[in-house]
């Protein structure tokens, strides 16, 4: 979900020495940022909401997404580092998996809402069609935070409230179907521990387990500034170790957030939610 941490546990995965992320979210390499011709725009929207399978989607989603990992493999400065001050060898490109992400909002138009505009979740039929073994990873946050920031955005309290809730109970039918290729990551659990919730991405995306010493993150304005980033993906990013990470995340921005909420949105956002809240902590 926008607002949700995406971009905190984003760079926790390509932390790894074996991944690489694809520059843009898949959001955007679907996209118009990204100039896809139209008739390929057309092929994966049809394919994604309607399930049916066209000709050519595979090539177009291999090609773009190759693409794009290359770019960010070549242009990144960040992300041309394996590990701190080690950069990643020319070779070595072509053996690096890649990592994208979704984001999905609120909506309230019944066009876009039909057409799934911002819901990026529709995307994840075609990956697996593309890739039938497509790891996912989901991101649950504070319902509350997740409704302050949409609230800044313009959603009401009971239009947040309707879309965690329908967010989170496909995060969770998808993990009880599969299993083995999905988990859920709790955005709390990344701020008390960065490092423990690496291990365990790690160890369902199948790679080596072995407790990094170093995580990248990236460091972007927070709500509390007046900065805007118009380009997301160019943010600056550092290496953070296990002493001195809690100098860059911040374990209250969830009590923060949620501060700036009245009385009765909490108590009519937590109506709807109550027992998601409960099931992760945050009741």
């Amino acid at each position: 979900m926008s607002r949700g941490g995406t971009n905190l546990l984003w760079n926790i995965v390509q932390s790894h020495p074996s991944i690489i992320d694809s520059y843009y979210e898949l959001n955007e390499i679907f996209g118009g940022k990204t100039g896809i011709a139209f008739f390929d725009k057309a092929r994966i929207e049809l394919e994604s909401i309607g399930h049916i399978p066209c000709v050519g989607v595979k090539q177009v989603v291999k090609r773009r997404l190759q693409h794009y990992a290359a770019r960010s493999f070549h242009q990144d400065r960040f992300n041309r580092e394996k590990y701190p001050g080690e950069d990643y060898q020319e070779q070595e490109f072509a053996a690096l998996t890649i990592c994208t992400k979704l984001v999905s909002a609120w909506e309230v138009d019944p066009l876009r809402k039909l057409l799934k505009r911002n819901d990026a979740l529709k995307y994840l039929s075609v990956l697996r069609r593309v890739f039938p073994d497509v790891k996912v990873i989901f991101l649950v946050r504070n319902g509350l935070a997740v409704a302050e920031g949409w609230g800044r955005r313009g959603a009401s309290i009971d239009t947040a409230a309707s879309w965690y809730g329908r967010y989170v109970k496909f995060y969770e039918d998808y993990v009880d179907r599969y299993p083995g290729q999905s988990m859920i990551v709790r955005f709390e659990d990344m701020l008390s521990d960065p490092f423990a919730v690496s291990k365990n991405v790690y160890k369902m995306l199948g790679l080596d387990e072995t407790s990094l010493d170093s995580l990248r993150i990236a460091i972007k304005p927070t709500i509390n500034t007046n900065r805007k980033i118009e380009n997301t993906t160019e943010k600056n990013k550092i290496w953070v170790s296990k002493k001195n990470w809690r100098e860059y995340l911040d374990d209250s921005i969830d009590q923060s957030q949620i501060d700036r909420l009245g009385s009765d949105e909490k108590k009519r956002f937590v109506e709807a939610n109550a027992d998601i809240m409960k099931r992760y902590g945050q009741l």
